[in-house]
């Protein structure tokens, strides 16, 4: 009998431990599980790449785009004052002698176009029409020593240098075709050299001012014969033009 009591008691408390086990298994069961969750991930940072020079080049040059120079005027036309003093007249009065006396103060006007074909180097025509050619003091003595007209179609060659922004010095050779309009219609080559400058005063217009020296070959025939009338003169322009 006592054995039962023993038995019984023995399983009795079993039963107990067992309940009481599983009891705090049940407790500590919500905070395994909350341990047992993984943590969520972590966000990747965000990165910005840098910007390549390229971009930035062509960044730059949206916002703030190059003024281009404005193209360079290379025709130039004008027109001056031409003063024609310190001369020779040189003639044949007849097929044995040459007359070589002071030329009068001669003056006209000139036209010149010119365009620059490379840098600084100018080609172009400059005529010139002057009038009161003749002797100053005539060797042969007539009643009437009137003056008269030379035209003369020129090539301008000129080279010129700019000192500053707005001033060029120049050097120019001038050959051409001459025609004295007296009796005889004297006519031949003509050569004239010379320097200047020439200032701008506004953006296309300019002033110079020319010396130089004018030497011509003029000759008129009669018969087989040929004569000589011809001038040579110290030459000063004064003028102006523009560029376009």
């Amino acid at each position: 009998m006592r054995k039962v009591s023993t038995l019984v008691g023995l399983t009795v408390f079993a039963l107990a431990a067992t309940a009481g086990f599983s009891a705090a298994a049940a407790e500590a069961a919500p905070s395994d599980k909350v341990a047992a969750t993984p943590a969520p991930a972590a966000e990747a940072p965000v990165t910005t790449a840098p910007a390549t020079p390229a971009a930035t080049e062509n960044t730059s040059a949206v916002a703030a785009p190059a003024h281009a120079e404005p193209a360079k005027r290379k025709l130039q036309v004008g027109i001056g004052f031409v003063s024609a003093g310190m001369g020779t007249y040189k003639y044949n009065p007849d097929p044995i002698r040459t007359v070589e006396s002071d030329a009068a103060f001669a003056y006209g006007l000139a036209l010149s176009a010119g365009y620059e074909v490379l840098p600084n180097f100018v080609v172009g025509l400059a005529p010139q029409l002057l009038f009161n050619v003749k002797e100053k003091e005539p060797n042969i003595k007539t009643d009437d020593n009137p003056g008269v007209k030379q035209i003369d179609v020129l090539v301008r060659l000129a080279y010129e240098y700019p000192v500053v922004e707005t001033i060029r010095v120049y050097a120019e050779a001038l050959p051409g075709y001459s025609l004295i309009r007296n009796d005889s219609g004297s006519k031949g080559f003509i050569m004239a050299v010379g320097l200047g400058t020439s200032m701008d005063i506004a953006e296309r217009y300019f002033l110079n001012v020319g010396a130089g020296y004018q030497i011509g070959y003029q000759k008129w025939t009669e018969g087989s014969n040929t004569y000589d009338t011809s001038t040579r003169f110290v030459r000063v322009v004064l003028g102006g033009g523009m560029r376009l």
